[in-house]
Parts: C-alpha cells; structure tokens; sequence
C-alpha cells in the first residue's frame, strides 16, 4: 500500500454487494461466507451444501444486466450505472426479510422501511463523494414513469435514464424469482406487461433488446454465470478505476460498518468505535502511518461475518451454548472470505479476521499464538473487548470504563497482548474523560 492505496473501486462494491445478498436460507453468497470456497466448489458450481440450485444474488444480477444496458444507451455512465446495481438496496441495511423485498411496488410502497430505503441508500452513498454520481440513481430507482413509483412520486422524464435502467433490471430480477426462469419469450412478455408503467419506451426497447442477445438471458439464470459477468466486468470495464485515496477506502469500508452494525440494533456504531480506539492504541505503539491506517480499515469490516450468524443467536438475553458460541466465532472466517477477495485488501482482511485470536493460542479462527497474531489483529482484539464490555447487550448492562479497564488488565498476557493493554489503558481512560461533560460551572 506505500504510495498510497492501491484498490479497485468495483472490487470493493461488489464484495458490498455479496454483503447485501447474503440470505441465511441459502444464497450463493450465503454457501461461500458460511462453508468457504473449498466446501462450496465440493458442493459443485451451482448448488448448496443440500443439493439445492444456489439462488442468483439480487445486486448482481441487477447490476450484470444494468451495465448492458447502459452501455446501449446514449449518455449514460455504463459504470456509474453498474455500481448503482450493486448498491441499489444498501438503505433497506438488512432489515428487511428477503421475501418482503419481492412484494408488488404498491405494497412496497406502503411499508415506510421499504419506502425510505432509495433515500437512505442515496444518503450512504454520498458520503463517500467519488459516488456521489450514483447517489441520485440510487435514490430515484423506485420511481415509475405512470408517478406511482416511490419515494418522490416522480413522473415522466423528472426520473433519469440511469435510474429507469435499475428500475428495468430490478423488475426482471423479480420476474424472475417470481416464475422460476422462464422461457424467454414469455419472460419478455412479462417483462414488457411489469414495465410498461414503469420505464420509458426508449429504456424498456434497450432491455428488451440486451435480453434477446444471444446467450445473456441463460446467463441471468446461473449465480456462478451472474458471478463471471460480474467479474467480467470488474476485468474489463472497470478495470481502470482506481481508488486514489485512503481518505476514499475510509468511506468506502464505513459503508461496510453502516449495513454491519444494524443487528443486533444495539451494536450501532460499534465499528466505527472500535476504529476511532484502534487509531489510538496504534498511534500510542508507535506504529506508523500505513500500519495505524489498516488498523482503522480492518475495524470498520472486523464484523462483516457477523452477518452469518442467525438472528436469534445475536439477540439471545441468556449465555450462548457451545454449539451457539460455535457460531458466533465462525465469523471471523467469513469476514476474511468477504473481504479477501478485495484486490489490496489481503492484509486488512488477516487483521480483521484475526481479532479474536488469543495471545495465549486460545482464540480463534486459527488459533494463533503471541507475535504470530498481526499487530493489527491484537490491538483490536483489545478495542473490541472495550466497546463491547461499554456497551449494552441483549443479556446485559454496559460495564463502566473503569471496571471494563480491569477485565482487560486480568487478561493481560493470556488473552491480550500485554503491551497493547499497556498502550491501550490510559488512551481509552483519556478518551473516555473526554465524552463525559464538563460540571456546571467549571472553568
């Protein structure tokens, strides 16, 4: 990373991507997080652990066939387009079951979550400004021509190309789900019956048009041929669009952390929290520059595998079982799944997975042992442990800083790294001293 960081912007979006797929019941994206590559190649390209076909991932799928059609269309920005596939439904931020995404735009619409969710996902992606051009597609992806799409009402030409070409995509994904991949006429058909209110003539006749070319229909239907025309993509197209600052990576991974953190609800912000200690604690050790920035990057994606773990394990009020426990520690495995792949990330996805190893070698996932855990790993393993004693749970009360100090120092050579601890106490009590607000009166 010397010189400053050296990534691809579609590889990072389309890891988010796989993110925002993920679906317990079953999803491509669910077999690879959950067993791995090497368990998912057993399994054969298109099938789950079970036998069953892995469903096509949403994003991708919109996002593969919103590229072609850009690409036909006069003044669109094939690529802009393409991450706005990717990240089309980053405002629904998991809460939404998976079935509930496939209702008819008329129920959509009266469900404030699922209503709000082009705004919220307009507003996530225009924090990061190098796409803040999609930020617009994303939020007007919903609105129909006939103005009884949502949020805004929108009529007409007030709605972008770039936004009907999602909206095109996003309804053939559904017709698809819905019809179990039909043949390709009658797929046509309907698609034309579903978009006729929806999109202009002029953007339905483009993916029409994209639909019939020979071969790309079949593709559509296969999550490991979805998989390649992403990937294609990435390798052709996209191919020249670096990330140019680590300002950039920051924002890009914060938008990680924002659809991470949101189960349980009360995690909110504990990413971003675990970084901003991260950041301390290295710059207290010494560490320079490069090393303290992949520290902050691998705590805003430290819990992305967390995603894997069923929702009644994550909100259970009483201790975990072992098999439950079991669970939860397989996450670290899939956040480095998720995040490896990730072109310049490789070392930022060691750290992340990394921060619940033990220096003691008790920990997991490879149970690594005193200096053979990355620095980086270590120190969040301390940042981690802070936040989440400090912080409410289902099964408990937030600890004050001061006694949640002492487990740390308890755990000290065992647990933690002892210089890390060392580093950490008086930063995270300075930290803390600092949230707390000054008496009434004091000069």
């Amino acid at each position: 990373m010397s010189g400053g960081p050296h990534l691809w912007r579609g590889d990072v979006l389309a890891a988010l991507a796989r993110l925002l797929d993920y679906n317990p019941a079953g999803t491509a994206a669910a077999s690879t997080l959950r067993s791995g590559s090497a368990a998912a190649a057993e399994d054969g390209p298109g099938s789950t652990a079970d036998g069953r076909e892995r469903p096509v991932p949403h994003h991708s799928r919109v996002a593969a066939l919103a590229i072609r059609m850009a690409s036909r269309l006069h003044g669109l920005d094939p690529l802009d387009t393409f991450y706005a596939g990717l990240l089309h439904d980053i405002g629904l931020l998991g809460n939404v079951r998976d079935p509930d995404r496939w209702r008819n735009l008329d129920e959509q619409a009266n469900r404030p979550l699922i209503r709000s969710h082009p705004l919220v996902g307009a507003q996530m992606v225009a924090e990061v400004p190098e796409l803040f051009s999609v930020a617009p597609i994303i939020m007007d992806h919903h609105e129909c021509v006939n103005g009884h799409g949502y949020p805004r009402g929108k009529v007409g030409d007030e709605i972008g190309h770039a936004a009907q070409v999602i909206r095109f995509a996003d309804t053939c994904d559904v017709i698809l789900r819905e019809q179990a991949s039909p043949e390709l006429m009658a797929f046509l058909h309907a698609v034309r019956g579903r978009t006729a209110t929806q999109t202009s003539g002029a953007i339905a006749d483009a993916g029409v048009e994209v639909l019939g070319e020979p071969g790309f229909y079949a593709q559509l239907l296969a999550a490991e041929d979805v998989e390649f025309l992403i990937q294609s993509t990435l390798h052709g197209q996209a191919a020249d669009d670096y990330v140019t600052t680590a300002a950039e990576v920051t924002g890009l991974l914060e938008l990680f952390a924002s659809v991470t953190d949101t189960h349980p609800a009360d995690k909110t912000g504990h990413s971003r929290r675990v970084a901003a200690l991260g950041v301390l604690v290295a710059m207290s050790l010494g560490l320079e520059t490069e090393e303290t920035t992949k520290v902050k990057w691998a705590a805003l994606v430290h819990d992305v595998g967390m995603i894997t773990v069923p929702k009644e394990i994550l909100d259970k009020p009483g201790r975990l079982s072992p098999e439950e426990t079991a669970e939860v520690r397989r996450h670290a495995e899939a956040t480095e799944r998720l995040i490896a792949p990730i072109r310049g990330l490789e070392e930022v996805a060691a750290i992340a997975a990394g921060h619940g190893e033990a220096y003691d070698g008790s920990g997991y996932p490879r149970g690594l042992r005193g200096r053979e855990i990355p620095i980086g790993a270590r120190i969040l393993a301390v940042c981690d442990t802070f936040d989440a004693l400090t912080s409410h749970r289902p099964y408990r009360e937030a600890r004050e800083a001061s006694l949640s100090i002492d487990i740390l120092v308890k755990g000290s050579g065992s647990l933690f790294d002892p210089d890390v601890v060392a580093a950490a106490v008086p930063a995270f009590l300075i930290a803390r001293a600092a949230e707390e607000p000054e008496p009434v009166g004091a000069v």
